[in-house]
Order: structure tokens, then sequence, then C-alpha cells
């Protein structure tokens, strides 16, 4: 295993992983923020190099001092190769499986390989498998008007966080409130407020590996195109980043997923978020 430091090499490395999507855009988002200027200090794993097999983006490991903390404890992942990623997850220097944690990646086949590691260490598996939609790009022409004139755009604020955090299906605790504020505080994102002022009606959020997540409208704007709206004007702030524009949404989210569509991504391969909690 080694740690992937030198400016050359991670951008070599991102631009080998663009030839791996929809599979790699999970590490490949995460390496886009090491890139410009880490700011959750992630380190870049691979197996080998030049000729990596796996990749893993993750937090120092002196970083991740909570245990019971899988919003902070939280493993991005790309393999080619299963059987050196087994090598890889079973490196104590790769991943401490003495805590709740989480990995996320967009290749549903590493399935197995998760488990029987997992299995060794003694630490329990759940598993979200949700649709991912990803877009190549966007043009500033495309971003259309709301058609609530009573609702204005802004940025969230990091004191909205709760509203975010009570809202998210992967959160509603301490922990995520504090993992979601940080997101907020440090990436772009957008939400709408009635006159521009109050509490925000809609939002989304981007968050450490690039991806917009956390979205929300309340169900008094529902189905009027604001959804649609915001994946364009998020889209356009993380496209003039550099960053890959993709996201996630249940298989069962048939209106998300039409706003989704609308918006120019399509809907291609499986978002995967495997937890473990030691036993």
């Amino acid at each position: 295993m080694l740690y992937l430091t030198c400016s050359s090499k991670l951008a070599t490395l991102r631009r080998l992983l663009v030839s791996s999507f929809p599979e790699s855009l999970k590490v490949c988002g995460a390496l886009h923020h090491v890139i410009h200027n880490n700011p959750f200090g992630l380190q870049v794993l691979v197996d080998k190099w030049p000729e990596f097999s796996s990749v893993i983006c993750r937090p120092p490991l002196e970083e991740m001092t909570d245990p019971l903390d899988p919003y902070t404890n939280t493993y991005f992942l790309f393999s080619k190769d299963p059987h050196s990623l087994h090598q890889m997850l079973h490196d104590p220097q790769t991943v401490n499986w003495k805590q709740e944690l989480q990995i996320q990646g967009c290749q549903p086949q590493l399935e197995k390989v998760l488990e029987e590691v997992s299995s060794t260490y003694g630490s329990k598996m759940h598993t979200t498998s949700n649709l991912l939609s990803m877009r190549d790009g966007i043009e500033e022409e495309e971003l259309k008007n709301c058609a609530i004139s009573e609702l204005q755009f802004s940025t969230l604020h990091p004191d909205e966080a709760h509203y975010v955090n009570a809202a998210w299906a992967f959160g509603g605790n301490e922990r995520s409130e504090r993992y979601a504020k940080r997101c907020i505080q440090t990436f772009p994102t957008i939400c709408a407020k009635k006159g521009g002022m109050g509490q925000p009606v809609a939002w989304i959020v981007s968050e450490q590996s690039s991806e917009m997540r956390m979205a929300y409208t309340d169900r008094l704007y529902r189905n009027q195109g604001m959804f649609r709206t915001m994946i364009f004007r998020l889209s356009t702030m993380l496209y003039s980043t550099g960053a890959p524009l993709y996201g996630h949404v249940a298989a069962d989210n048939k209106s998300s997923q039409a706003a989704i569509v609308a918006a120019g991504f399509t809907l291609m391969g499986r978002w995967q978020q495997w937890e473990f909690q030691p036993l």
C-alpha cells in the first residue's frame, strides 16, 4: 500500500480514473478536492504505482478519533482487481475495522470482498444501494429560472445545518449534523428561501467526494420544477471548478428521478454505501 502525495501523480491518477466512470466517480470526486486545497485533509492510497489496481481515499487514521462516528470515518473506494483490494483492506494502515465506519463506491461487485474482509475482523455490514446519476457537463445558457416568484436562491449558512440534518435520510443525529455543517462551511451549496429570508424550503449540499447530496424540497414546493432548477444551479457552480457532476437517488423515488433526468443527468449504475459496525 502506498500514499500518493505528489501533485503530478495525483493529477495523473485523476485522468486515469475519469476513463473508468461511472464506477470511479466517488474516488475521482474525492480526489478533485484533494488536488484543490484538500479541505478535509484526505489521503490517497493505492495498492501500487503507476500500475495501480485499487484506490482508497480517506481521512488520516489519527484523525478518525471517534469510534462511533461513521460520517468522519468514511472511505471512498475504487478497484479493478478484487484480489488486490482484498489484500489492501487487510492492511491495518488502510482501514481501522475496530470503528464504526462507512465505505462508499459505485461498484456493487465489490461487496463480496468487503463482506469477507470485514467478517474476519468481527464487523457487521449493512448495504444501501441506490441509483447513480451522472452528467458530463453543463452550459450556462441551460440555467432555468424558477417559476415560483416569491422564492430566492442563495447558499446555505452553517447555522442552517440542523434543517439539513433533520431531513437527511442518512442523518438525524448529532454527528451527522456536525458533518452537514462542515460540508456547508466548505463546499458549494444551494438553497431557496421565501422572499430570500427565513427558513430554507429547499436545498442541495455537495460534500467531500464532490457528490450532490442531502437534497430536500418542502412539500408545498414539490412538483413545480424546484429540484430541477437547484440541480442546474449547483451543477453550474461545481462544473466551474472541474468537479464531476453526479449524485444518487433511491430506486423508489420516482419524482426525484424524473427531476434528475429533466436536468440532463443520466441514471447509470449503482451508488453503494457499506456501513460497518464492530460486534
